[in-house]
């Protein structure tokens, strides 16, 4: 598998897929961006989510408990706008189910996620980079017992030290 290709076209389609969300989002607040696949590595899909879609989800929740406000807040399946635009990302899901790569399954899934990793560096210090500075971007994965490890590495890997503290304390 080309991965320098893919990080590219990863690349095109998160940047395309973040401003056509911003741009019918305009008054929304943005708190963190997630490009995340499955554990069987066939997918990637970006989510995001927005202070006020995460409040308003709280105000109307029955348990208040830290654990609750965490979980929606910060699990990319409960985000309002989780796999959003999976048409940008067609075409490179289909590179990774179809790969030849995936005999050597841990191999291709580190290769992707290291891809991702990479491809939200360059978004989050590219041209986006003053739409995102107070964002926290990292790669997710679902229905993965190391979904948490690879969220925190990422993160740490993509947002500055502020970000990154505040992030990594989501779950103290």
């Amino acid at each position: 598998m080309e991965w320098d290709e893919l990080e590219i076209k990863c690349l095109q389609a998160t940047v395309a897929a973040i401003k056509k969300l911003l741009a019918k989002k305009n008054g929304e607040n943005f708190y963190a961006f997630s490009l995340y696949t499955d554990s069987s590595a066939m997918t990637v899909s970006l989510s995001a989510n927005s202070e006020q879609h995460v409040n308003s989800i709280l105000d109307s929740e029955e348990n208040t408990s830290k654990e609750n406000q965490d979980y929606y807040k910060w699990t990319t399946s409960e985000w309002v706008y989780e796999g959003v635009y999976p048409e940008f990302f067609t075409d490179i899901s289909k590179s990774f189910r179809e790969s030849p790569d995936r005999e050597n399954f841990s191999q291709f899934k580190k290769n992707l996620i290291q891809t991702l990793t990479n491809t939200l560096k360059k978004v989050k210090h590219g041209e986006l980079s003053l739409v995102l500075s107070t964002s926290v971007v990292f790669v997710s994965t679902t229905d993965d017992d190391e979904s948490e490890n690879i969220e925190n590495i990422s993160a740490q890997s993509i947002n500055n030290e502020s970000i990154t503290c505040y992030f990594l304390a989501r779950y103290d």
